[in-house]
């Protein structure tokens, strides 16, 4: 990892935290001087609205969700499933999971499933697929909050939390997270946060030149994309997503981000780590990105380290959402992941990049490795 770009994590980090959120070292977030009525919204009864005169954001505690992020005079930039609209857990078919969308928190990776449930899939109603609890208020210098929590029984034995930030002019949200042990438990927990976002076009992945996986990435689950739906360079990594069929990449980078791009819209999903020591999961993935065109939506997915606690220990990190307008939007995958390096701080390395020739069929055999940019 070069310093430079270290350094430029640190300096975006910054810029997106704003006063008075707590870190991990305790520093404690202003007193709160007004509550936050609940609302209505789309069918649930007990929705919090956050908004500021830029964006607004909607959590929804019953389940567990942030189900509306954008701009005020935009759409949602999460999906939300129409069909789902105003339903809870309770409403699944016994071994069904809703699918609502919105953004969330599982305190376990998949990997680690069949120690509490049947396989890798789909989730059990232990996982989600139970209420949350909720509370909204206004703090002294004019920020949002909304804090839901809920505990994990037996097996996991865990209490976790998510409280929403949004400050009066910021385009973003922080959302400090934590898992703590409250009875013994084997298994162990890391902070994997999911976003999905209807109809995503392309998805920007950081990478790393001395990464442990080939060429940056790694092949979770299914097939590795063709080569004409990746664009490499030494940085990052940029995927085809109305076209790439179902595919799940991960990546170790320590910058943690992830970008979706949708028309003018780009969302950036950023994890800043906290307390807790450990590897990551899935072989040392920092973000992931499911996405699936048949279903009309991507996942930008964030992780912690994992670690097994005793009762009373904790780990805890935060995820930044930002919004951004593009004008214009990026011709090429290539000016798309300069833009979104350079809105975060992160000048591209590479300041003349070509576009690699898209290879419209697969022959038999074919080498589908990600192309790299010849240096």
């Amino acid at each position: 990892m070069r310093t430079s770009r270290l350094q430029w994590a640190v300096v975006a980090g910054l810029l997106w935290h704003a006063p008075g959120v707590q870190g991990a070292s305790g520093t404690t977030a202003p007193v709160p001087v007004a509550p936050i009525s609940a609302i209505e919204y789309e069918g649930w009864s007990n929705a919090f609205r956050l908004h500021n005169d830029v964006i607004q954001v909607v959590i929804v505690p019953e389940i567990g969700r942030i189900v509306q992020f954008g701009f005020l005079e935009g759409d949602n930039v999460l999906r939300l499933d129409e069909h789902l609209l105003g339903q809870t857990g309770a409403d699944a078919d016994p071994g069904e999971w809703l699918n609502f969308g919105g953004d969330w928190l599982w305190p376990v990776a998949q990997t680690r499933w069949p120690d509490f449930q049947d396989g890798i899939w789909p989730p059990s109603p232990l996982l989600d697929g139970r209420p949350w609890s909720g509370r909204a208020w206004r703090t002294e210098d004019g920020s949002q909050h909304c804090l839901i929590s809920r505990d994990f029984g037996a097996p996991l034995h865990v209490r976790v939390s998510r409280t929403i930030r949004l400050d009066p002019t910021n385009m973003h949200i922080s959302v400090r997270q934590r898992i703590e042990r409250l009875e013994p438990s084997d298994i162990p927990v890391t902070l994997w946060h999911l976003s999905q976002v209807r109809n995503a076009e392309q998805i920007v992945i950081p990478v790393e030149k001395d990464s442990r996986f080939e060429k940056g990435l790694t092949n979770l689950m299914f097939a590795m994309p063709e080569k004409n739906l990746l664009y490499h360079d030494r940085e990052t990594v940029v995927y085809q997503a109305q076209r790439g069929g179902e595919h799940k990449l991960g990546s170790d980078s320590p910058r943690a981000w992830l970008a979706a791009l949708k028309g003018r819209t780009l969302l950036v999903a950023r994890s800043v780590p906290g307390e807790g020591q450990g590897e990551y999961p899935d072989g040392g993935c920092t973000v992931q990105m499911y996405s699936n065109t048949e279903l009309g939506y991507a996942e930008l997915e964030t992780l912690s380290t994992e670690q097994v606690l005793e009762p009373g220990e904790h780990i805890n990190n935060t995820v930044t959402l930002a919004l951004f307008r593009l004008d214009p939007v990026p011709e090429t995958s290539a000016n798309l992941a300069d833009t979104v390096q350079r809105l975060l701080g992160e000048p591209p390395l590479l300041p003349d990049r070509a576009e690699p020739e898209e290879e419209h069929e697969e022959s038999e055999g074919q080498d589908n490795r990600i192309p790299v940019v010849p240096e």
